[in-house]
C-alpha cells in the first residue's frame, strides 16, 4: 500500500464509520432503542475493516519510486585474501 492508498484507506474508514453511526443514531432515536445504533455501527465496522485492512489493488495506484541502492564503500579499496 502506498502513501496515497493509506490516506484513502483512512478516509474510507472514517467516512464509513461516521455514516453508519449517524444513520444508526437517527434510527435509534426514532425507535428509542440504543441497540439500533450499536448494530448499525457494528455493520459499518465490519464493512470498513473488509474494505480498508486488506491491501486491495486500488490502494496501490501511486507506487513509490525508490532510489537505487548505494554500493558498499567499505570494501572498495581492500583486496580479498583467498587463503
Amino acid at each position: 500500500m502506498d502513501y496515497e492508498g493509506q490516506k484513502l484507506s483512512e478516509n474510507l474508514f472514517c467516512y464509513i464509520i461516521i455514516a453508519f453511526g449517524a444513520v444508526g443514531w437517527v434510527i435509534g432515536y426514532f425507535h428509542q432503542d440504543f441497540t439500533y445504533v450499536f448494530y448499525l455501527w457494528s455493520v459499518g465496522m465490519v464493512i470498513s475493516v473488509v474494505l480498508c485492512v486488506p491491501d486491495w489493488p486500488f490502494f496501490n495506484r501511486h507506487p513509490v519510486q525508490w532510489l537505487d541502492s548505494v554500493p558498499d564503500r567499505r570494501n572498495k579499496g581492500k583486496k580479498k585474501n583467498l587463503i
